[in-house]
């Protein structure tokens, strides 16, 4: 089973890059990557997480991925 398989089993939308993401917001990456660092949480689990009006952000490593909410549509 291919990891978008999986993806679409648990109901959660792929997770995009920061670039890709940005582009689908009108911004550039930096603009993108400087207000998810400002807004940047520690979650439970104790990765990095950020959330801004409907989009979810997380730090895998040194990279920021993220899904977009239904409202965003996907990019």
């Amino acid at each position: 089973m291919s990891a978008k398989q999986k993806e679409a089993e648990r109901g959660g939308a792929p997770w995009v890059s920061l670039d890709r993401a940005a582009a689908h917001l009108g911004l550039n990456a930096a603009q993108l990557r400087k207000t998810l660092e400002r807004r940047a949480t520690r979650a439970a689990d104790g990765g990095t997480e950020a959330m801004v009006d409907g989009v979810r952000a997380r730090k895998f490593g040194r990279l920021w991925r993220v899904r977009f909410s239904e409202a965003w549509g996907a990019p």
